[in-house]
């Protein structure tokens, strides 16, 4: 698959998980808890979505800075997970606090933000 493709489905695939966050507002008898893990939910499928379709080589920007941003979003994940002076209620707030920095970056690499 050519990159400018490859570029065309992820961004695709951004706006996609963009409009669903955005539709979740119609849910209004949820809590703000609740719509804040159901985005960060679809955003976090999104970005891995994302990765998944990403070879390790690509070369036309942004495509280098979106495989970067994954990667150090997983980074970040992989250290909070390992941290032990944390409690679970805080690790998963920091938890979504990546994932949402994240997609919102990758979103706007991709211009669809």
């Amino acid at each position: 698959m050519s990159e400018q493709r490859l570029l065309e489905e992820l961004r695709a695939v951004v706006a996609e998980a963009v409009a669903e966050r955005r539709g979740l507002v119609a849910f209004t008898r949820l809590a703000a808890a609740d719509l804040d893990r159901m985005a960060r939910q679809t955003e976090h499928r999104a970005l891995l979505a994302v990765w998944s379709r990403l070879p390790e080589d690509v070369r036309q920007p942004p495509l280098p800075q979106v495989l970067d941003a994954l990667r150090a979003m997983q980074r970040e994940l992989d250290e909070l997970e390992a941290r032990q002076d944390i409690r679970p209620e805080s690790r998963s707030l920091a938890r979504d606090e990546v994932v949402w920095q994240t997609f919102e970056r990758v979103a706007g690499l991709l211009g669809v933000l």
